[in-house]
């Protein structure tokens, strides 16, 4: 449920109580789209994140990580927060490999 509380933050300070925010069209859409590619079974984000460095650290040596991680894979398309840890991670090994 975190992606549903970051799609409806605000960044304007909250708005007086007897004021409902309406949801734009941007996140109307960006709802629609995570509700459309929702599977049956998913992975939350702490889940994701304690198979993270395994996930990175294969996907760096060239292993197939979308075939033997799809939970993860698809979880990280979906979630901004995940996939912009992951980008770090790889950003990380790759500098060490360097």
């Amino acid at each position: 449920m975190a992606w549903l509380k970051r799609l409806f933050r605000s960044k304007e300070k909250a708005a007086k109580p007897e004021h409902k925010m309406a949801m734009t069209s941007e996140q109307a859409d960006k709802m629609l789209r995570m509700i459309e590619h929702t599977q049956d079974e998913e992975l939350s984000c702490d889940e994701v994140f304690k198979l993270l460095y395994i996930y990175a650290e294969m996907a760096s040596l060239g292993e197939d990580v979308g075939e033997l991680f799809p939970l993860v894979e698809h979880h990280l398309e979906m979630c901004p927060d995940c996939r912009e840890e992951y980008e770090a991670v790889m950003r990380i090994l790759e500098k060490r490999m360097d």
